[in-house]
C-alpha cells in the first residue's frame, strides 16, 4: 500500500515543483524592475516626508528637527498664498480650454477631407515641441514691441498690452501658452475615442430626426464622458506639477504671480538650497495630486456606472 501511494503521489508533485520553479524565475524576472522602481519613487518620497519635519540647509550647515514648523510657515508665507492661487487658476483655466479645444479639434479631424493625415501630423506639432522651447517662444510671441500676438492686436484694436509685466496679463499669457502646447495631445485621445463609436448610433439618431447637435449631445458625449473624465484626472495633476512653461516664460513673475506650487520647490530647493521647506511645499503638492486623483476616481466610476 505504501509503494502505490508513493508511486501516486510523484506525479502530483512534479508539477508543482515545476509552478514553484515557474514562479521563481518570474519574480526573479521583475524583481530588478520593481527595486529599480522602489529606489526612484518610494524612496525619494520617503525621504522628502522625512526632510520636511527638520530645518535642513547645506548653506546655513543646520539638519535640526523643527516638527510641523515647516508646515506651520507655509501657512504664514504669502508667496505659498499667491502660488496657490495662481495654481488653481492655471489648472482650471487651462484644463477647461484643453478639454474644450480638445473635443473641437478631434471632431473637425475625423472629418472626412483633404490632406486629413497632414492636418492630423500638424495637430501634434505643438506638443512634440519641448516644454522649455515652447516657453522661450512664448516670450517672443508675447513680446510687446515685436511679439506676433501684440501685432495682431495692435492691428485690430492699435494697442499692445504688457503681456510679461502685468499680474492678470501675466497669468493669462502662462495659460493660453499651456493650453496651446497641451490641446493637440487631447485631440489625438479624442480623436480615438470618436472613431471608437459605431457609426449605426448616428444613422438611427438621423433616422429618427435628430440633428447634428443633438446627436453629438445623447450620442457623442455620454459614450465620450468616461475618456473625457479619465483624461481630465490625467491632465489636471500634471497641470499641478507643470514646471517648464513658468521657468522659461516668467520665472514666476511678476513678483511671484504665475509661481506655480511645483516652481516654488524648486526655488526652495535649488536656488535657496532650504531643503526641509521644500520638502514641506512638496508633501503639499503631494497631498493636492492625491485629492485630486481620489475625487477623480470617484467621478470616474460614477461615470461608468451611468453607461
Amino acid at each position: 500500500m505504501s509503494t502505490i501511494s508513493i508511486a501516486k503521489t510523484k506525479p502530483i508533485a512534479r508539477p508543482l515543483a515545476l509552478a514553484t520553479r515557474r514562479m521563481l524565475l518570474a519574480y526573479a524576472l521583475v524583481a530588478p524592475v520593481v527595486i529599480w522602481r522602489l529606489s526612484t519613487s518610494v524612496y525619494p518620497f520617503l525621504r522628502t516626508f522625512y526632510l520636511s519635519f527638520f530645518d535642513h540647509s547645506p548653506v546655513r550647515r543646520t539638519f535640526d528637527y523643527i516638527g510641523f514648523e515647516n508646515y506651520v510657515a507655509m501657512t504664514r508665507d504669502t508667496n505659498i498664498t499667491a502660488s496657490l492661487t495662481f495654481t488653481f487658476f492655471f489648472v482650471i483655466v487651462s484644463v477647461t480650454l484643453q478639454i474644450v479645444l480638445g473635443l473641437g479639434i478631434a471632431e473637425l479631424l475625423n472629418k472626412r477631407f483633404r490632406l486629413r493625415t497632414l492636418a492630423r501630423t500638424v495637430n501634434l506639432l505643438p506638443w512634440a515641441i519641448a516644454p522649455i522651447v515652447t516657453g522661450t517662444a512664448a516670450v517672443w510671441a508675447f513680446n510687446q514691441d515685436f511679439g506676433l500676438i501684440n501685432d495682431i492686436i495692435w492691428r485690430i484694436s492699435g494697442e499692445r498690452p504688457l503681456w510679461l509685466v502685468h499680474v492678470t496679463n501675466a497669468r493669462f499669457a502662462v495659460t493660453l501658452t499651456d493650453a496651446w502646447k497641451n490641446t493637440p495631445f487631447l485631440a489625438v485621445i479624442f480623436l480615438s475615442g470618436l472613431q471608437g463609436i459605431p457609426s449605426e448610433l448616428y444613422e438611427a439618431a438621423k433616422i429618427d430626426g435628430s440633428d447634428g447637435a443633438r446627436s453629438y449631445w445623447y450620442i457623442t458625449l455620454p459614450l465620450l464622458m468616461p475618456l473625457i473624465v479619465s483624461m481630465s484626472i490625467f491632465i489636471t495633476i500634471f497641470r499641478v506639477l507643470s514646471f517648464e512653461i513658468v521657468y522659461a516664460l516668467t520665472n514666476g513673475g511678476p513678483g511671484s504671480s504665475t509661481s506655480l506650487l511645483s516652481y516654488v520647490v524648486y526655488l526652495q530647493g535649488f536656488r535657496v538650497l532650504n531643503f526641509g521647506y521644500a520638502s514641506a511645499v512638496a508633501m503639499l503638492l503631494f497631498f493636492i495630486v492625491l485629492v485630486i486623483g481620489i475625487l477623480g476616481f470617484g467621478v470616474l466610476r460614477r461615470t461608468w456606472d451611468r453607461l
